[in-house]
């Protein structure tokens, strides 16, 4: 067996921050228990993709179903059919979307409490070292922020990624005939802006792609997006102005959709 080998921490070389890449100061940073929470984060994100399916599964059906099946016509010209029937179906959708969200989240959080619980809560999200690669340096994120707040940024994201892919599906069901299409296309419009990113990953096309793209999976690569402006950035060079210029485009976007299903369908009851 070999001699271990005394290590003399004086002959170690530390990198400064610009060899690091870190654009805050490392006097700023706080190291603590990361570990748990990088899990947190994948099962989150995982949970996330299964709720976003579950929730296009359900609504799916929402008109296309009625279609397929030639009770639309009936149903239209009932007594409540144009209106109330209409407003009915999106909000029973929605709410049970929202419901498994908050349900999920409420499961996650209590396993996690349980195992973990909330140790490192205060780490600088600079420093989890899962998130440091030559693809997305997550150091270079600007903005003094503690893991356990990124963590609520990317919840409020998936949120409202959520009520705007499940009101893009409303919209699509109700322009198809067939339950099974509403359900193919509404998830390739879930999966397939996150692979066109990578094909178009800077310029116009890729900061009008984020908008669309929902999917939190690349978390780092997310919050880098979010805090800069620029070509492989978003329209603005700071983090609050782009996540709230995001969110707000996604919701206006979703209220769209919603009213305009909703006028759609009354059109057809006409």
């Amino acid at each position: 067996m070999k001699d271990d080998k005394t290590i003399d921490f004086n002959k170690i070389n530390i990198k400064d921050q610009k060899q690091l890449g870190s654009a805050l100061p490392l006097k700023q940073l706080k190291l603590g228990n990361f570990a748990p929470w990088n899990q947190l984060f994948e099962v989150s994100n995982s949970t996330y993709i299964l709720i976003v399916l579950f929730t296009l599964f359900l609504s799916a059906p929402l008109f296309s179903g009625d279609r397929a099946k030639k009770i639309n016509p009936i149903l239209l010209t009932t007594r409540y059919g144009r209106g109330q029937l209409t407003w009915a179906k999106l909000a029973s959708t929605m709410t049970i979307g929202i419901s498994t969200f908050i349900l999920a989240y409420a499961l996650i959080l209590t396993v996690f409490a349980d195992y973990f619980g909330f140790s490192g809560w205060e780490t600088s999200v600079q420093l989890n070292l899962y998130w440091t690669s030559p693809l997305a340096n997550i150091m270079g994120f600007p903005v003094p922020m503690t893991i356990s707040t990124a963590f609520v940024h990317i919840i409020v994201l998936q949120f409202v990624g959520l009520l705007f892919i499940a009101s893009l599906n409303f919209f699509i069901s109700s322009i198809t005939n067939s339950p099974l299409t509403s359900f193919a296309v509404s998830t390739l419009a879930f999966f397939a802006p996150s692979f066109l990113m990578a094909m178009f990953n800077k310029g116009v096309i890729n900061k009008l792609l984020t908008i669309f793209s929902v999917s939190t999976t690349d978390t780092p690569a997310l919050l880098l997006k979010l805090s800069r402006n620029g070509s492989p950035g978003f329209f603005f060079d700071s983090f609050s102005a782009n996540e709230i210029c995001l969110i707000s485009l996604r919701m206006l976007i979703a209220v769209l959709l919603i009213a305009y299903t909703y006028r759609l369908m009354r059109r057809r009851s006409l």
